[in-house]
């Protein structure tokens, strides 16, 4: 895809998987400049030369690899107005082999063997040197051999999406894994045992390696995953969305008087921004491909993060452990659980509850939200992620309603704006009826709030659940269209009670100024009923 703002000044953007060189070869497509965290890795003492790192899809990965094939190849000629063409880099051509496992088929072992050793096959004839083995770690070590006696030099070796045959492999069976784990095991220890003919070894993936099974080899890597110094090394941060796409907001902004600047981009992030990568550094950055698409599509709010095929893999896993557990606000996990996560135990069994978070983390459905040393605590990043794990995962609890979902959140969504109560009390009702029993979980009220959250981030709301206010905190504010509600939830409790606590401890006072503004605030208190499992009771009030 390659569109533009307008047709007349600001570039394009793409947001398909293409090559460096496509970026920079082509005036009229945007690229924001990484080259930045690519010169501190190439650049680097000779005994730091193997990297790894984690990220989710569609951040980037394949193209930062494609990068550095670039550089490796001493295509000097790319990079002229890049970050690193600009520094005293010397552009040395070594060769390359460079192994994309996201093309590399998976459908059965044999497939996934036979598919591997073409690829090895395909790079050998690419760099014009012949080859044979009986298997892929053979032919590596042949290749790398070759590659070395054909040049005088050692070999550069990039891996992208190493863990694409556990991670897409939803439904594999014990035996697929374990063959494949066998196959890789061989191969990454010819990387080991061979690394003096190797100048530089990069390999991404979505979730982070550890120190065990297939790279028990490898205790020679440099784990940039959760380092401060590349928290902002894929996605966009502030400063790139205002330098990079900042005409395109000016331009929208234009065309909408209506539009404050600043509403605007708080919108934007509040949709997109919020992933934060390293418990040592507070930066927070943007899906780049939600971003992209964002602005291409004038400027649209939607989710865009699902729509580029995100795994559904989390989401299948996830739905083993409670619902209330995994949307309450205080999730956290030990920082060792982040480092013992084995990839290929996706195959063997179902996950526990730490290993579920921090596969969700891998994901990107949650980001670290603060870090106490050893905890790290984790959160949604933003809206977009938040709407799109809440409908993946609930509508797996809904009875016989998944054909009716999408169509239910669009009227409930047109209700909450048009400050219609009575549809929307209907609706919240419908909702709570349509799960099954055997979700609620001990923890009863705590479920009901984590759900009333859920509904309103899955239909494309702003809610924020447990708002501070100097009296306490409100179990749940909506912003939907020119309306703001703050809502008080009480199980076994009347509506009435929930109300007077709005009052009481004035929970809506900080959002009467905005009334002045064209803002409606509704207070309302809800009665949930634990033993009918339902809402028996809904009073509001305008303030």
């Amino acid at each position: 895809m390659n569109i533009g703002y307008n047709d007349d000044s600001m570039k394009g953007i793409k947001t398909d998987s293409p090559t460096f060189e496509d970026f920079v070869k082509n005036d009229d497509i945007l690229y924001v400049d990484k080259t930045e965290y690519a010169y501190r890795l190439v650049s680097n003492k000779p005994d730091k030369r193997f990297f790894f790192v984690s990220r989710p899809r569609r951040y980037g990965k394949s193209l930062f690899c494609s990068m550095l094939h670039a550089i490796f190849d001493g295509r000097k000629e790319l990079f002229r107005d890049l970050y690193i063409g600009k520094t005293d880099y010397p552009f040395e051509k070594y060769p390359v082999i460079h192994i994309n496992f996201g093309i590399i088929g998976i459908a059965t072992f044999d497939t996934f063997y036979s598919s591997f050793v073409s690829v090895l096959l395909r790079c050998a004839e690419e760099h014009d040197v012949s080859i044979s083995g009986n298997s892929p770690s053979d032919l590596l070590a042949a290749l790398l051999q070759e590659l070395v006696k054909k040049t005088g030099k050692p070999v550069v070796i990039i891996i992208d999406e190493y863990d694409r045959p556990f991670t897409s492999k939803e439904n594999g069976s014990s035996e697929f894994f374990t063959s494949v784990r066998s196959v890789l095991n061989d191969f990454y220890s010819v990387i080991k045992n061979q690394s003096r003919y190797v100048r530089f070894f990069f390999i991404t993936g979505v979730v982070k390696l550890a120190n065990l099974s297939i790279f028990s080899a490898m205790n020679n890597l440099t784990d940039l995953s959760m380092l401060p110094e590349f928290a902002s090394a894929f996605g966009y941060t502030e400063g790139e969305l205002e330098e990079y796409f900042g005409e395109g907001i000016d331009e929208y902004v234009e065309a909408h008087p209506d539009v404050k600047r600043n509403d605007f981009k708080a919108r934007i992030k509040a949709y997109y921004d919020g992933y934060r990568f390293s418990p040592r550094s507070e930066i927070t950055v943007y899906n780049p491909v939600s971003v992209g698409t964002f602005f291409s599509q004038g400027c649209y709010f939607q989710n865009y993060w699902e729509m580029t095929g995100v795994s559904t893999l989390a989401v299948n896993l996830a739905k083993r452990n409670n619902l209330s557990g995994l949307l309450d606000d205080t999730l956290f996990l030990d920082i060792s659980s982040f480092y013992s996560f084995d990839v290929t135990s996706l195959g063997y069994g179902k996950l526990d509850r730490n290993e579920t978070l921090a596969l969700l983390y891998y994901a990107g459905y949650l980001t670290i939200s603060d870090y106490d040393d050893p905890i790290i605590y984790l959160r949604f990043p933003n809206s977009e992620v938040a709407g799109s794990f809440s409908r993946n995962l609930l509508a797996r609890y809904l009875k016989d309603r998944d054909d009716e979902i999408s169509y239910w959140v669009k009227m409930f969504r047109k209700s909450c704006k048009a400050g219609d109560m009575e549809d929307m009390r209907k609706k919240i009702e419908e909702y709570f009826e349509s799960f099954s029993y055997d979700l609620i979980g001990k923890e009863q009220e705590k479920f009901y709030h984590s759900i009333f959250h859920a509904i309103f981030v899955m239909a494309g709301m702003q809610g924020i659940s447990e708002e501070r206010t100097l009296r306490g905190r409100s179990d749940e504010v909506v912003i939907a269209g020119d309306n703001i509600y703050v809502f008080e939830l009480k199980v076994d409790r009347s509506a009435d009670d929930a109300l007077g606590q709005i009052e009481e401890k004035g929970y809506a006072e900080k959002y009467l100024p905005m009334k002045s503004e064209g803002m409606n605030v509704f207070g309302v208190g809800v009665s949930f009923s634990s033993e009918m499992r339902k809402v028996i009771d809904w009073k509001c009030k305008a303030f």
